[in-house]
C-alpha cells in the first residue's frame, strides 16, 4: 500500500469459482486501510455476475469508511457487459492503472453511497 492505494491485478477469470477469493482480498484491503482500490484488469479474459457483485460488493465496503473503488483496463467486450449493467455509473471504470490512480478521489462518497449498489435509507 502506498499512500493508501492499492492495486489488485486480477488475471484469467472471475466467476463463481473465483468471485470469492476477489471479494474477500479487496475486503481485506480495505480493512487494512486502503483510500484507493483499483482493481486492474487488463489480464481478465472472463467474468460474470458473481464477479461484478464482488466489484459492487467491495464498492459497498469502501464507501461505508469514505475509500473508493475504481476498475481499470477492461477490454474491449467485457467492458461493454460493465457499460450495460450501468456499474460504471458508480464504480468508475478507466483506461489504464495510472489513469485510474492519478483520477481524482472519485465523486462525493456520500452520496455515490445512495446509489444503485450503495446502503438505503436513513
Amino acid at each position: 500500500m502506498r499512500d493508501g492505494r492499492v492495486v489488485l491485478a486480477v488475471t484469467g477469470a472471475v466467476d463463481w469459482a473465483t468471485a470469492g477469493a476477489l471479494r474477500a482480498t479487496a475486503l481485506e484491503e480495505i480493512a487494512a486501510g486502503a483510500r484507493k482500490l483499483v482493481l486492474d484488469f487488463s489480464l481478465l479474459s472472463f467474468w460474470d455476475s458473481s464477479g461484478m457483485g464482488a466489484v459492487a460488493s467491495a464498492y459497498r465496503s469502501a464507501s461505508q469508511v469514505g475509500a473508493s473503488v475504481a476498475l481499470a483496463g477492461l477490454s474491449p467486450t467485457l467492458e461493454k457487459a460493465y457499460r450495460l449493467t450501468g456499474m460504471d455509473t458508480v464504480v468508475p471504470l478507466h483506461r489504464d492503472v495510472c489513469t485510474a490512480l492519478t483520477a481524482p478521489g472519485s465523486e462525493d462518497l456520500r452520496s455515490a453511497a445512495e446509489g444503485p449498489l450503495g446502503r438505503r435509507g436513513p
